[in-house]
């Protein structure tokens, strides 16, 4: 019954972080209409027919861009469902914001609850949803991987205190496919506390998280691989140094919960020798303060050493703070009895309210309409930095003929294109050279009346020809997965199918005979 009571004060408390988003059109971010343009492009491409979709042809002025083999799909196949139900495509991405901002709140407050009483779990799923980086990243952002993986984060933790296999796996595949940087920052951590938390055997945590991280095969072995093709490697995306996190953006709150966690541990957890919740303890301390710390400029020297390609931005690490936050609050309050609980909880919360009311709500609203995401092809991307390299010179507008003869004569007809499949039938009088202004990319195949021809892509634009000789002639090029991918994709396939049977015979094996 509690636990009802209090997951229904969770979502009258949801709903001052989430107000916001039932204002009509979009509103200003660094991230989020790119994000709501890049889905609309990502199920353009599934319905041509690519799955798993790695190739966005409507983007980069209609020749294609493989951005969605590189970063984060997940909250794109997640939107599938909800626009075919018949959401528009701005509507989906607030969807998934809102239904990311209530869910790591009540994950968090059940996987708090497994650990201490379920009063200090719901103080500490306030901290999670309102720890000021966490709207930060939703209202100033608009950073819908990143707010889909502050879900997902809590919800492996409580699958862990569960001590579920399946749902520990499903949950890390979530993790690595929604955001690729918090993946990284936070698989580690979350190994380290199911080690310290000694509630399964090694072979167990192997095995969920080894299952989870195969899972994600089809998107991380090519996303890896794949990076000798793109432009990612050889370019600056950020200056890191020009990215750290304000004492606002930290919050006040953080400072004052980690200064009262850390007299709490010297007089309780200490004085009554609890090691398990001391460990505990001493990690999210750590997560605390590193993470104030390397978002910080006091950490300037360090990032002009360390290379930073992959995090970013250095605000990017209080991450951490926001997961720590929810455990030292929850810690706090649950050391403690009687008015004192009382008192502490509530001045918390309200210096939690005063560091977050600032980032609670969008600097501004408006209404482009769905047709300006759905029609956009803009690449998405602050620097392009997914262009193969060997596009020397990127497209500024869109092509005029989708097919072009370069040399020779002939007449095009019936042509139809996509991101997954280019055909057309064509007379030609000569010996020809075609262009077809798509990008090529690796999966990319040719055939004329047939049979396979070679692509040649040498050229400024990095965009395929075809050399064909006089007549009548029926061409067709098929975007397809390489051997690689294809790997990945059955590796997927199997390593779900393996977690299945040791879950199923793991029970069979635990039932009463």
């Amino acid at each position: 019954m509690k636990n009802k009571i209090f997951i229904i004060l969770l979502l009258i408390f949801c709903i001052p972080a989430i107000l916001s988003l039932f204002s009509p059109g979009f509103f200003q971010s660094d991230d989020g209409e790119w994000m709501v343009i890049r889905f609309s492009a990502f199920h353009q491409s599934l319905r041509d027919g690519q799955f798993p979709v790695r190739l966005l042809g409507r983007l980069n002025n209609g020749q294609g861009y493989p951005v969605a083999n590189f970063l984060y799909p997940g909250f794109m196949y997640m939107g599938e469902p909800i626009h075919i139900l018949g959401f528009n495509f701005v509507d989906t991405i607030k969807i998934i914001l809102g239904f990311s901002m209530v869910g790591s709140a009540i994950f968090t407050y059940l996987w708090l609850s497994k650990i201490f009483n379920k009063y200090a779990a719901f103080i500490g799923s306030l901290f999670y949803l309102y720890t000021p980086y966490h709207l930060y990243d939703l209202y100033k952002r608009g950073s819908v991987g990143e707010v889909l993986a502050f879900c997902i984060v809590p919800f492996i933790l409580w699958m862990l205190e569960r001590k579920s296999i399946f749902f520990t796996s499903v949950g890390i595949f979530l993790l690595i496919i929604s955001h690729n940087t918090l993946a990284l920052l936070f698989l580690p951590i979350l190994l380290i506390y199911t080690v310290l938390r000694k509630i399964w055997g090694i072979k167990f945590i192997i095995f969920s998280f080894a299952m989870g991280i195969l899972m994600s095969s089809f998107f991380t072995i090519p996303s890896i691989y794949e990076l000798s093709y793109i432009r990612f490697s050889s370019i600056s995306i950020s200056t890191a140094t020009e990215y750290f996190s304000s004492i606002n953006l930290t919050g006040v709150s953080s400072f004052i919960t980690l200064f009262l966690s850390i007299i709490i541990y010297v007089i309780y957890l200490r004085k009554n020798k609890q090691k398990k919740m001391s460990n505990l303890f001493a990690l999210f301390v750590f997560l605390a303060i590193f993470g104030i710390f390397f978002s910080s400029q006091v950490s300037l020297i360090f990032w002009q050493i360390i290379p930073s390609s992959l995090i970013q931005f250095p605000f990017r690490l209080l991450s951490y703070l926001v997961l720590s936050m929810s455990f030292l609050a929850a810690c706090v309050v649950a050391q403690l009895e009687g008015y004192k609980k009382y008192l502490i909880s509530i001045f918390l919360v309200i210096i939690l309210a005063f560091s977050s009311v600032q980032f609670i709500k969008p600097s501004e609203f408006f209404d482009k309409g769905d047709a300006f995401y759905s029609t956009n092809e803009g690449t998405t991307t602050v620097r392009d930095e997914y262009m193969p390299i060997w596009v020397k010179v990127a497209p500024k507008e869109r092509y005029q003929e989708k097919i072009e003869i370069l040399e020779g004569n002939g007449v095009i007809n019936n042509l139809k294109y996509g991101s997954k499949e280019i055909s057309f039938s064509a007379i030609f009088s000569s010996d020809s050279k075609i262009r077809v202004n798509t990008i090529y990319y690796p999966g990319w195949k040719a055939y004329i009346n047939g049979e396979a021809t070679n692509i040649n892509y040498d050229n400024d634009g990095g965009v395929m020809e075809l050399l064909t000789t006089k007549g009548l002639k029926n061409v067709k090029i098929v975007f397809s997965e390489t051997s690689l991918r294809l790997f990945s994709g059955i590796l997927t396939i199997l390593s779900f199918l393996v977690l299945i049977f040791v879950v199923v015979r793991q029970k069979r094996v635990k039932a009463p005979k």
